[in-house]
């Protein structure tokens, strides 16, 4: 579940749109700061899950941080 996932555990890339990020992912909004879990395309939306598990569908050219797993 997101909620029990640690920001600090992973690195920020640069922004890109959402079609250009790998599925089954995690994403951070530019803005805002929101992280979501990003598990694929669907046409031209995405199926998104935010902290609590509920579905969120963005578009699939938004622009957002990728964020991957540090490496130790």
């Amino acid at each position: 579940m997101l909620s029990e996932v640690d920001i600090r555990d992973f690195d920020k890339q640069p922004v890109t749109p959402l079609f250009s990020v790998k599925p089954k992912s995690y994403i951070q909004m530019p803005n805002t700061g929101v992280v979501f879990y990003f598990d694929h395309i669907d046409g031209m939306y995405s199926y998104c899950l935010d902290m609590f598990g509920d579905p969120i569908h963005l578009v699939a050219w938004i622009d957002v941080i990728p964020l991957v797993k540090k490496t130790d």
